[in-house]
């Protein structure tokens, strides 16, 4: 069975020119373990400011100020994403959106360390009127979490993440996934889908690290880009030059400080470049494709109502340690 999904989420292979030492299994669980508590401590913090009329930017931007205090640095723009958006909305540079007085809000938080990644997120129900459609999404990815160990396959976890979902009355979104991370890497190649695929998909190996990220949907449990909707960024190797002097600035910021890791194009603006100029760049790369575009994904149906949880966690010999439930 083939599962759809965005092809920006996956990524089998670090930037080109990032270089890092060699570690320890024990200095690499000390380092997921780091980024986990302090992707959970600013998950939890932002959740709790999301309430009516708050605004987006400023939250996006309280939580890239809280990730740079602990000293780590940002694995996955904070993902902001209101009722029928699943994923990919961070702000815009300069964004005037606002949480509104009814809905669901998903907060979507990735820190590294080292380049050793947590990625985790929850939904909020912003007056109560969304609590199944939460607890739905709680309950299958620590379920999933439960049944994760060495030699399961990836599509069975759908099946119980389906299960689980389906039970409460909603769809699951077939398009979105969990995800292998590695280091450097956010979406690493293997998935664990919100659907069934019975004895498919990727097995897990011992020592892999996954988060498990499940999606329920009140619609017909599926989502679709929005092409006129791309706050999120990747660096892509260059197969051309750029001609133009923003562009060719935009690349090398996007390669060297964020280790051709996802940014916002927010972020660009603490790194000598003018909105102008970001702009500029981004288009002229985007033409020639040294760039990667996270498009905004949206519920069929703008009345569509779609809730996440997302937990980060080491597989163990028995079972899974989560990273980011701290």
């Amino acid at each position: 069975m083939s599962i759809m999904t965005h092809p920006a989420r996956f990524q089998t292979k670090k930037h080109p020119g990032v270089k890092s030492e060699e570690v320890s299994d024990e200095i690499k669980r000390e380092k997921l373990f780091e980024a986990g508590k302090i992707a959970s401590k600013i998950r939890k913090h932002i959740a709790s400011k999301v309430v009516p009329g708050a605004s987006v930017l400023e939250l996006c931007n309280e939580a890239d100020g809280m990730i740079a205090d602990a000293g780590a640095t940002i694995a996955f723009p904070i993902n902001i994403s209101i009722n029928n958006a699943a994923a990919h909305y961070t702000a815009s540079i300069d964004d005037d959106l606002l949480i509104p007085d009814k809905g669901v809000v998903k907060v979507d938080v990735g820190v590294q360390i080292d380049g050793f990644i947590a990625d985790t997120a929850q939904s909020v129900d912003i007056d109560g009127s969304y609590t199944n459609l939460v607890q739905a999404t709680i309950d299958a990815t620590n379920l999933a979490i439960k049944m994760i160990r060495p030699g399961t396959m990836t599509g069975d976890l759908g099946g119980v993440i389906q299960k689980v979902i389906q039970k409460y009355g909603y769809e699951p979104v077939k398009e979105l996934s969990g995800h292998m991370v590695d280091r450097h890497i956010v979406h690493a190649g293997k998935t664990v889908p919100c659907v069934a695929n019975p004895g498919g998909g990727d097995r897990v190996e011992l020592g892999e690290v996954y988060a498990i990220e499940t999606f329920a949907s009140t619609g017909q449990g599926s989502v679709h880009p929005d092409l006129n909707k791309i706050t999120i960024f990747r660096a892509s190797p260059l197969r051309v030059r750029p001609r133009g002097k923003a562009a060719r600035k935009v690349h090398g910021v996007a390669s060297r400080q964020f280790n051709g890791m996802p940014f916002a194009a927010r972020m660009l603006l603490k790194h000598g470049l003018t909105k102008p100029q970001i702009m500029i760049g981004l288009r002229e790369l985007q033409k020639i494709r040294g760039i990667v575009e996270y498009h905004v994904l949206n519920g069929v149906e703008k009345s569509d109502m779609i809730s996440q949880h997302e937990h980060t966690m080491i597989i163990t010999e028995t079972g899974a340690e989560v990273t980011t439930d701290q």
